[in-house]
């Protein structure tokens, strides 16, 4: 199939199926008579591949290290590194819902001043303040 049957299948532009190819993502294609790209039907799941890793959080650059010297998937490397992208990912909820409970905190804050016709005191916007981590 040409590339943009290809890319028209699996919803990405022509242009990153190019740059996977030029990364190693994908093998080169080959070329028909006329110079156009000819891509197997097996091209369809390597893009989709990497698009799932993706989404797990591993970068273009990562994928290829998921990969024994024979190109055979490498067990103990995606266990390992799946378990560090669930650590990352575990930290970002945390960091969410601390960010999520000091809104909601600083909301009550400010309708209860702010229902009194009163803004927030030195005290209390110099104790929000104190809260920030550089």
């Amino acid at each position: 199939m040409k590339i943009s049957e290809l890319a028209k299948l699996v919803g990405v532009a022509p242009s990153t199926i190019r740059y996977y190819e030029s990364k190693g993502l994908l093998p080169k294609s080959s070329r028909n008579t006329n110079g156009y790209r000819q891509y197997e039907h097996s091209s369809i799941e390597q893009i989709k591949m990497i698009k799932f890793a993706q989404s797990l959080g591993f970068s273009l650059e990562e994928i290829p290290t998921l990969k024994t010297p024979e190109n055979d998937l490498d067990h103990t490397v995606i266990i390992e590194r799946l378990q560090q992208k669930q650590n990352e990912a575990n930290a970002l909820i945390a960091q969410l819902q601390k960010k999520s409970q000091r809104i909601g905190d600083l909301v009550t804050q400010l309708n209860a001043s702010w229902s009194n016709g009163q803004c927030l005191t030195q005290q209390q916007m110099s104790d929000l303040l104190d809260e920030v981590q550089f």
